[in-house]
């Protein structure tokens, strides 16, 4: 394993589901199979919404725009640029972007989350 810089051009961009959802791993289990974390950027569409739940902890580091979650009990946690929200593994949620919204994700464990990604495709 070497140490990297990547940039949100770096890898390739995906829709997620035929929405304004979009995603680039750039540290994955496929390209480093050492890693013990799977990072990435994501790209959401003001007014795109989902809902969420993964066998997998997740990360959100907002970086522009505005996001919403809301948790099975029925808090909300909006953050902004610099904030970040937690998802634990098995976690069920509602999530949306009120603005256009740019943020980085980290996943752990990679394998997990790159079956998860492998069944959904």
């Amino acid at each position: 394993m070497r140490v990297r810089k990547l940039t949100s051009t770096d890898g390739s961009w995906i829709a997620v589901a035929d929405q304004g959802i979009f995603v680039n791993d750039l540290i994955d289990e496929a390209g480093e199979p050492q890693a013990r974390m799977t990072v990435g950027f994501a790209r959401v569409d003001k007014g795109e919404s989902m809902d969420i739940s993964f066998p997998y902890d997740e990360v959100l580091i907002i970086t522009a725009g505005n996001y919403s979650v809301r948790a099975a009990d029925g808090e909300v946690l909006t953050a902004g640029p610099g904030e970040v929200i937690y998802l634990p593994a098995g976690s069920s949620n509602a999530s949306w972007a009120n603005e256009d919204t740019t943020m980085v994700y980290v996943t752990n464990p990679p394998d997990v989350y790159a079956e998860h990604v492998r069944s959904a495709g």
